[in-house]
């Protein structure tokens, strides 16, 4: 979501009086909170288990009581091109690949192997996702790109980051640097924890405040990197995505694996460091002028492994924390 937010300012920039409605996973409609490019959201949970085909037609009668003229459909999955089909939406744009009849505009992204192809990289060539979004836009002939926006917060969400931080007994105009350990995509992505605790005490010595982030799921392990520390962390609770923007504004860097944080504080326009792990960054390499990538150049990289098939996880542990600190300083 945070990588398609240029082609949402595109979007609207190409339609400025148009209804624009942006589907979405619940969880993701705060991280829009305060957004000009967006007038109205339909929740479209994961349709799974037993009750998916219902949750499938939910949301084919829900797009279809939009009445909406154009789809863009920008997940390249099967579900949501059938969803604007059945929902009798008359122009429909997105890739074609594996769903050509769902589609009456878009393209199919260049092959990088076959599909019944031994698995040797990925089955489409690799490129940054807002360029991959704004390539599907140029078909439509919409105009250029607005100057890069940034996702936006209001004067309530930093007044409440204001008085956490006050709970936490930090001066709300201290310097902050945001450090992400988690990742959903597995452990492969995972950063040493003493590292991110050395990496933290670091700069609690040179006078910036250090805050570790955690999703739902990683509250125990980010709880044991902060307490190795002696750092605050974001646990409890795990605060929403659009109080999370408002605490990346106020950040002076963010240093995160290659997960959510890492492209919410690009989208905020904060300098970030990125810990690339097993994935390829051809699908992340963009706004390069305000964050540092760094990946390890080994013959194993990139895998796109959940778990490190070779047991050692090189990719990642052989990343210092000179390295980080470095890096941070080339953008602070």
């Amino acid at each position: 979501m945070a990588m398609a937010f240029p082609a949402l300012a595109r979007i609207r920039q190409a339609y400025p009086d148009a209804h624009i409605t942006c589907g979405l996973r619940p969880y993701l409609r705060t991280l829009l909170s305060n957004t000009p490019y967006v007038d109205d959201y339909l929740e479209m949970p994961r349709a799974r288990g037993l009750g998916a085909w219902s949750i499938f037609w939910r949301q084919v009668r829900a797009v279809r009581r939009g009445s909406f003229d154009l789809a863009i459909v920008m997940p390249n999955s099967l579900a949501t091109g059938w969803i604007v089909r059945l929902a009798g939406v008359p122009v429909r744009l997105g890739y074609k690949q594996g769903r050509p009849l769902t589609m009456t505009d878009g393209l199919v992204a260049q092959r990088n192997r076959g599909v019944f192809a031994r698995r040797r990289g990925p089955r489409r060539v690799p490129k940054p996702m807002p360029e991959y979004y704004g390539d599907l836009l140029d078909v439509l002939d919409l105009p250029s790109a607005p100057p890069p926006p940034h996702l936006h917060t209001s004067e309530e969400e930093r007044t409440w980051i204001d008085e956490w931080l006050t709970r936490q007994s930090i001066d709300p105009g201290r310097e902050l640097v945001l450090c992400n350990p988690g990742s959903s995509f597995g452990p492969s992505k995972l950063w040493v924890a003493e590292h991110w605790a050395e990496l933290a005490r670091h700069y609690k010595q040179s006078g910036v405040e250090p805050i570790f982030l955690a999703g739902p799921n990683e509250v125990e392990m980010v709880d044991g990197i902060a307490a190795m520390a002696g750092a605050v962390a974001v646990t409890k609770p795990v605060i929403p995505l659009n109080m999370l923007k408002a605490l990346i504004e106020r950040a002076r860097l963010v240093i995160s694996t290659d997960t959510g944080p890492r492209h919410l504080a690009v989208g905020m326009r904060v300098p970030t460091v990125c810990l690339m792990g097993p994935n390829d960054r051809r699908y992340t390499d963009y706004a390069l002028e305000r964050q540092v990538v760094i990946q390890k150049d080994l013959p194993c990289v990139p895998c796109q492994r959940k778990v490190c098939p070779l047991g050692h996880q090189k990719c990642m542990r052989d990343i210092t924390v000179a390295e980080v600190i470095e890096a941070g300083s080339t953008l602070t």
